[in-house]
């Protein structure tokens, strides 16, 4: 039997109730969610279907992994045979044959199929088949013949919020430019926003519930649901939680001309489908930087083009410093005797309010560090200097316990550092709320938390990526990078600085 796993986006309304906006295949799952992963997936359902139609195999085709990793240990549990065809970027999909007893998952997008390329692909006939349920929406378009559409008969008072939103109606578009969301109070401005519709793109009301929020956070709810024939039957088997990057206030800002939320706060709004939240140096508001005259600035005080103290790590080897874990195969006291302070710009500074895993260090004299989990510190490791990530699970370069951090001792005049061995990692998932800053010199970025009165971490910043376009050039906001690489299938696609190395390698 073959079946299709479908992801269902749903949104809660004025009224608490859960509505769907729109259905995707090919589905994937966020870098960072609030729910373990454990939370997410229920195969009980899945369970009683494959007894009760006596299945005695089951292959997945798609790339989202995690459910891999689930249902490899499910089918051994019921002594089921188990195929994973992994797919991703420009796919074919393979032939399986389809026998009375052998359950075949797909996630992957298949042209050949009505609920993919009818529905998922295009919004729009996914919201003419809903529009007469109980679950329906109103919306408005511009059909082939260059005609609007508008079954929009209702305008909905979310207060300082926007309460449309315009979308696109097919996956591949401008995702700096859309979606755009308004706010408007009666039927001239909402036909004033209607003017902005063009084929391919659609209007349908923003749903705003502030009693549903997750941490002060917009959520859009994902459920995962397998349908079958031969009347699209759903058995659910997993749902979670994708979460805004921006804190929800009521300090938004709209045009007052066009009723089109500022581009500074639509991520109050929309949910980031990024890849691994954090990336670029991060900080708390109360968190210091050392400045080049010895001086310290909060996250809160810098601004863009101040010069923070940085310092120059001797690279006899000349090891790339593109690698993230770079080890510089020097001795300790050769890093002590060799490295000299220099100095290092801001270029740009924003605000994020981003879920992320949350790392606590703690070193064998009692004190501590935190920082988040993708951010890579210079440690000694063997008598070898080198970068480690504070990811545990890392085999490569993961910090580990008995590790030693390397932190510089601001308390003297020239530079001195400062061995911490690590006694104990706990990491929980958290809402960071501080600053991402871009520097020009990707080595090295040096920090303290509030109220450490001497001591300061060395971050590796991100690396850049040489086929690439570099933050604020080509078509991409200037905190991304464009992959230009002509054999990557994410070529001209736009990634986090950070997430620089996910198409460019």
């Amino acid at each position: 039997m073959r079946t299709l796993l479908l992801g269902t986006d749903f949104m809660y309304n004025t009224a608490g109730n859960l509505v769907p906006i729109e259905i995707n295949t090919n589905i994937g799952m966020d870098g960072y969610i609030p729910e373990e992963y454990d939370e997410v997936f229920d195969l009980s359902e899945l369970s009683s279907f494959i007894t009760v139609n006596s299945f005695t195999k089951i292959s997945y085709i798609g790339s989202l992994t995690i459910l891999n990793r689930y249902l490899k240990p499910f089918c051994e549990s019921l002594g089921l045979e188990y195929e994973f065809f992994p797919l991703g970027g420009n796919f074919v999909i393979p032939y399986i044959e389809d026998t009375s007893d052998h359950l075949i998952i797909r996630s992957a997008y298949d042209s050949t199929a009505i609920v993919d390329e009818e529905y998922c692909k295009n919004k729009v006939n996914f919201l003419n088949l809903i529009k007469s349920k109980p679950f329906g929406v109103q919306f408005a378009y511009i059909d082939e013949n260059d005609s609007l559409i508008n079954n929009i008969t209702t305008i909905i008072d979310n207060g300082n919020h926007p309460n449309f939103i315009l979308k696109a109606t097919h996956p591949i578009y401008d995702k700096d430019e859309y979606p755009k969301l308004y706010k408007v109070t009666n039927q001239t401005e909402l036909d004033a926003i209607l003017t902005n519709l063009t084929i391919g793109y659609h209007i349908v009301p923003f749903h705003y519930n502030p009693s549903k929020l997750y941490e002060s956070h917009l959520r859009v709810i994902r459920s995962f649901n397998l349908l079958f024939h031969p009347d699209l039957n759903s058995i659910p088997i997993g749902q979670y939680n994708r979460i805004t990057t921006k804190n929800i206030d009521e300090n938004s800002t709209f045009d007052m001309t066009t009723f089109e939320l500022s581009n500074v706060d639509k991520r109050k709004y929309v949910v980031d489908s990024g890849k691994d939240g954090l990336h670029l140096p991060k900080l708390l508001d109360t968190d210091e930087v050392e400045m080049s005259d010895g001086t310290f600035k909060t996250a809160l005080q810098l601004q863009n083009d101040d010069i923070v103290k940085t310092i120059i790590i001797p690279n006899p080897h000349e090891v790339s410093l593109e690698d993230d874990c770079a080890n510089f195969g020097i001795t300790y006291a050769e890093f002590e005797s060799g490295t000299t302070y220099s100095s290092n710009r801001i270029l740009n500074k924003e605000r994020v309010d981003k879920l992320t895993e949350y790392v606590t260090l703690t070193f064998t004299d009692n004190t501590t560090w935190e920082d988040t989990k993708n951010s890579r510190y210079l440690i000694l490791k063997d008598d070898n200097v080198q970068f480690k990530n504070l990811d545990s699970d890392d085999i490569k370069c993961g910090l580990i316990v008995g590790d030693q951090l390397i932190l510089v001792d601001t308390a003297y005049p020239e530079f001195t550092s400062v061995l911490k061995e690590v006694s104990s990692i706990n990491i929980e998932r958290i809402i960071f709320s501080g600053w991402e800053f871009t520097v020009e010199e990707r080595h090295v970025f040096l920090t303290r938390t509030s109220g450490n009165t001497s001591y300061v971490a060395i971050e590796h910043n991100p690396a850049t990526c040489t086929n690439s376009v570099p933050c604020g050039q080509g078509t991409c906001n200037k905190n991304y990078y464009c992959c230009t690489m002509s054999l990557d299938p994410n070529a001209g696609v736009c990634y986090t600085c950070g997430a620089c190395s996910l198409c460019c390698g």
